[in-house]
């Protein structure tokens, strides 16, 4: 019986997962596609992304608090960001801020809340590393890339290209880190209840 519960709590929690990584991926792909499309926000999107992301995120941790979380999650946004930049370096920088992420909540103490806003913080680290890393240092490849799928969008890259820079790069990765603490500690703010009811402080 005790096998059957922990079975049947461990698909409630993967399918809680389910729900709210397809809710993360579906803001940052309607804001990637609408507001996205000006050069300088696209470039400081995960910078944006971070503020919603780390509401979500930490009401998904106290609804499922399971081992993995972060690493599924790095998976699932990482397989959908794969081909959006030259060699898969998006989608595979995702799933290592997932895995990073995992390991320091489980190190700071998955009970804590600073784990839990560091471990997110790891998390859009990792993406604002895969976005901005081609972006500075792959200009060639993308252009390469992004040149079948029309001149709009070339036109749009040409632009972020010509912005993007190591300093910049470096400044996006720590800005995004930042708002990951805003989001996390907004998200507590607005979901105290739920924190207080998973055992999170």
């Amino acid at each position: 019986m005790a096998a059957q519960a922990d079975t049947a709590q461990t698909v409630r929690y993967l399918i809680t997962i389910g729900i709210f990584n397809a809710l993360i991926i579906g803001i940052f792909m309607s804001l990637g596609f609408t507001i996205g499309l000006i050069p300088v926000v696209l470039i400081f999107m995960p910078v944006i992304l971070a503020i919603p992301g780390g509401i979500i995120f930490m009401l998904m941790l106290a609804k499922a608090p399971m081992r993995g979380v972060f690493v599924i999650s790095g998976a699932m946004l990482g397989l959908v960001m794969f081909t959006m930049a030259p060699a898969g370096v998006f989608g595979l920088s995702i799933f290592a801020g997932g895995v990073a992420g995992e390991l320091v909540f489980g190190w700071l103490g998955r009970q804590r809340f600073a784990a839990a806003a560091t471990g997110f913080a790891c998390y859009m680290l990792g993406f604002a590393i895969g976005e901005s890393l081609p972006l500075t240092f792959m200009k060639e490849a993308y252009l390469a890339q992004e040149a079948r799928h029309g001149i709009e969008q070339l036109t749009i890259l040409q632009q972020c290209l010509d912005l993007m820079n190591p300093p910049l790069f470096a400044a996006i990765c720590l800005l995004t880190v930042l708002a990951s603490y805003v989001g996390s500690f907004w998200g507590r703010r607005l979901l105290k209840a739920h924190f207080e009811k998973a055992g999170i402080v």
